[in-house]
C-alpha cells in the first residue's frame, strides 16, 4: 500500500502546486506526462488509478479535463510531508504534564486487536502492551500543549471493519516517560476529553514505575 502511494504522490504533487489543493486545475494528460517524465498514456493511466482511489476528482470538458485533490489525497500529502519533515528536520519535543488516573479499562481491549496490534508493531517499532496509561492534565499551560498535539498530523493507525464492527483510526506520536519509550495515542473515536492523554508501551507502565492514581508525570513527545 506505500509503494502505491508513493507512485500517487509525484501526480499529486504536481496538481498541487498548480493548485490542486484548493482549486480545479485544467491539465491533460500529455502535459502531466511531460512534466513527470512519462508517457502521456502512463500519465492518463495514473491519472484514472487515483481518481478510482479516490485521491482526485475529475471533470471532462470540452477543451480538457479539470482536476482537483480531493480531502482523501490532501490527506495522504500531509502524511508524506509528517514522514519527510521527521527526516530532514531535527524533530522537537513537547512536554506534558498531569495526574494518572484509572480508565474505563477499554484499552486492554483494542490494544488486543490484531488489525491494530499489526500496524503499532510496524509504524511504532513494538508491540504494545494490552492497556493504556490515563493522564489528566490539570495546568493550562499543558492544556495549551496538548490542543496544540490535535492539531498535528502525528503517525497514523488506519481504522477497519471487522465483524460488521467499524474501528476508528489512531494518531500516534512517539513518547517517552522516563526511561520508558512508547506513544502518546489520539483515537479518532474517544471516550476522553480534551485535558486527557493516553500512553502507551511494550510493557505496563503502572506496575513498572510503581504509579498509582494521583502521581504526577510528565511525558516528552516527539512532534
Amino acid at each position: 500500500m506505500k509503494s502505491m502511494k508513493l507512485d500517487f504522490a509525484a501526480v499529486l504533487l504536481e496538481l498541487a502546486k498548480r493548485g490542486g489543493i484548493n482549486r480545479s486545475v485544467e491539465i491533460s494528460s500529455a502535459k502531466l506526462g511531460e512534466e513527470l517524465g512519462i508517457s502521456q498514456q502512463t500519465a492518463a493511466r495514473k491519472l484514472k488509478k487515483a481518481e478510482e482511489m479516490g485521491y482526485i476528482a475529475r471533470e471532462i470538458t470540452k477543451s480538457g479535463q479539470k482536476i482537483r485533490i480531493t480531502e482523501k489525497g490532501k490527506n495522504m500529502l500531509k502524511e508524506l510531508y509528517h514522514e519527510l519533515s521527521l527526516i530532514f528536520k531535527e524533530r522537537a519535543i513537547l512536554t506534558l504534564c498531569g495526574n494518572v488516573f484509572s480508565g474505563l479499562k477499554e484499552g486492554s481491549y483494542y490494544m488486543s486487536i490484531d488489525e491494530y496490534k499489526k500496524q503499532f508493531e510496524e509504524k511504532l517499532g513494538f508491540t504494545p502492551y494490552p492497556g493504556t496509561l490515563n493522564i489528566k492534565i490539570k495546568n493550562e499551560e499543558d492544556l495549551k500543549r496538548r490542543q496544540e498535539l490535535e492539531k498535528l498530523p502525528g503517525i497514523k493507525i488506519n481504522g477497519f471493519v471487522k465483524h460488521n464492527r467499524s474501528f476508528g483510526a489512531v494518531r500516534c506520536f512517539k513518547a517517552k516517560l522516563g526511561e520508558i519509550s512508547g506513544a502518546v495515542i489520539m483515537p479518532e473515536r474517544s471516550h476522553h476529553a480534551i485535558n486527557t492523554v493516553e500512553f502507551i508501551s511494550d510493557v505496563k507502565v503502572r506496575d513498572k514505575l510503581k504509579l498509582k492514581d494521583g502521581d504526577e508525570i510528565c511525558l516528552r513527545i516527539e512532534i
